[in-house]
């Protein structure tokens, strides 16, 4: 947090740079899956890079389409295994114009975010493999 503090691993800017596939296609592309829009929370377990992270903003693809609404669901995983699973990257990279923190032990700093839409195989969501 400042130079007052201890020092520890902490996440500070996290993007992807754009690829080549129309977000639109990517969509197309899934028979059922989920979209996700925003996040809020979530915690990563650095030794073995282990994860949770609650989608505030999230709808249903089934079909190729956007449909439904979900809501109170986490993604569950492990970072270098759904690195693994990205099957395409979407040309629409934009960094979050929002405000987030990575909060850990007491202290709170100011990180970067940005992604463009991002196809993943499979991962587990909200406990259910899908």
């Amino acid at each position: 947090q400042s130079f007052k503090h201890n020092p520890m691993p902490r996440m500070t800017n996290t993007y992807m740079l754009a690829g080549q596939s129309a977000p639109e296609d990517i969509i197309r592309s899934v028979d059922r899956g989920i979209y996700c829009v925003s996040f809020n929370g979530g915690s990563v377990n650095i030794s073995n890079g282990d994860f949770v992270f609650s989608v505030t903003e999230g709808y249903m693809i089934e079909g190729g389409r956007i449909t439904a609404p979900i809501r109170n669901v986490n993604l569950i995983g492990n970072g270098p295994d759904v690195l693994r699973k990205v099957t395409a990257v979407g040309s629409d990279f934009k960094l979050s114009d929002g405000r987030w923190t990575c909060g850990k032990d007491g202290q709170s700093v100011p990180v970067g975010v940005g992604i463009p839409t991002t196809l993943i195989s499979s991962m587990t969501v909200g406990g259910t493999a899908i």
